[in-house]
């Protein structure tokens, strides 16, 4: 067999993909040619060079799976922490502190309307208010509470109602001063927030969960006073 044929089959000889009679012809050049038998050991050392031992690949397999951990932490410690932030910023954790606390009260008259189904319909005023409806007119105190602070979350515990006497007004709340969001369409006073009570009695209050103690507004001593401003 010539030697460029012989070298042209070295590549598929050291690959195992030569016949068992191409083999037999190939290692029998191989012992007679010295050139040839040196072209198919550096062949063979380059092999040697490419199939790194399994010792030499097990670090590497560590290295990657640690750096994988690490990019993992990375990843969900940065989302954690910019999680805390928004909640922080947008939601509020820390209520606000009395002293930044202010509210306002005034007394309006409400009318309600009310008619039988039996009763003329005819509206003059188109007003959506049948002529025939009667009237009743309350009044109502309004509360404006207003804290020092851009925007507010209010928090109800409607829990601190007293269910025992639905007539009675006991409501309890934190407020968490927070950042807008640029999806917030409570208008220009995102801080405010106003309240309405008919048929305030004596006992109603509105009890506000501050950072440093609990505020309570005493709704009846309140209409009181308003009353006496009018």
């Amino acid at each position: 067999m010539k030697c460029n044929i012989v070298r042209d089959l070295l590549p598929l000889y050291c690959d195992k993909l030569t016949s068992q009679d191409s083999n037999e012809e190939i290692e029998k050049h191989l012992h007679e040619c010295e050139e040839c038998n040196a072209v198919y050991e550096s062949m063979n050392n380059k092999e040697d060079i490419i199939k790194a031992p399994d010792k030499d690949v097990k670090p590497l397999k560590k290295v990657k799976k640690r750096f994988i951990l690490r990019a993992f932490a990375i990843f969900f410690g940065t989302f954690a922490a910019l999680a805390a932030a928004f909640v922080f910023l947008f939601v509020g954790v820390i209520p606000i502190s009395s002293d930044k606390l202010h509210y306002t009260a005034e007394i309006t008259n409400v009318n309600t309307y009310s008619w039988s189904d039996k009763a003329d319909i005819t509206d003059s005023n188109n007003d959506g208010i049948p002529d025939a409806a009667e009237i009743d007119s309350r009044e109502e105190l309004i509360v404006r509470i207003m804290p020092d602070c851009s925007n507010a979350r209010y928090v109800e515990h409607r829990d601190f109602w007293d269910f025992s006497d639905m007539t009675n007004y006991k409501l309890s709340m934190e407020i968490y001063p927070t950042f807008k969001l640029p999806f917030d369409d409570r208008g220009e006073s995102p801080n405010v927030s106003v309240r309405g009570f008919p048929d305030v009695k004596e006992g109603d209050t509105i009890t506000v969960h501050c950072r440093d103690k609990d505020v309570v507004i005493d709704l009846w001593q309140l209409w009181l006073d308003t009353k006496a401003k009018e």
